[in-house]
């Protein structure tokens, strides 16, 4: 069962509102929500303008509100849509980033 960032036993909704800034420091959004998955107790995604980053490949500043990524803006912006989630969608989302999974 995967958890929306909304839901109160998610750890990770404290990051949504956070700033995000793409690999040359330009802001590239906001989080607008997290995707946790809580049987495993781990954080899938980090979504920015309904875009999945994948939680591996961020680094997070809680005391500065801020995420860092180490893809630039473009790459951002032609991620796959967030959908519901299944192995293909993950495969894609990785892919896209050029994530090994």
């Amino acid at each position: 069962m995967l958890d929306r960032g909304n839901d109160a036993d998610n750890p990770y909704a404290a990051m949504e509102g956070y700033s995000v800034y793409d690999a040359s420091g330009a802001e590239v959004g906001r989080v607008e929500d997290t995707i946790y998955d809580a049987p495993s107790d781990v954080l899938k995604y980090v979504v920015v303008a309904g875009r999945p980053i994948p939680a591996e490949v961020v680094q997070v500043d809680p005391d500065a509100e801020r995420v860092s990524l180490p893809f630039d803006r473009a790459t951002v912006e032609t991620a796959p849509k967030m959908q519901p989630l299944s192995g293909e969608f993950d495969a894609a989302v990785h892919e896209h980033y050029g994530i090994q999974t």
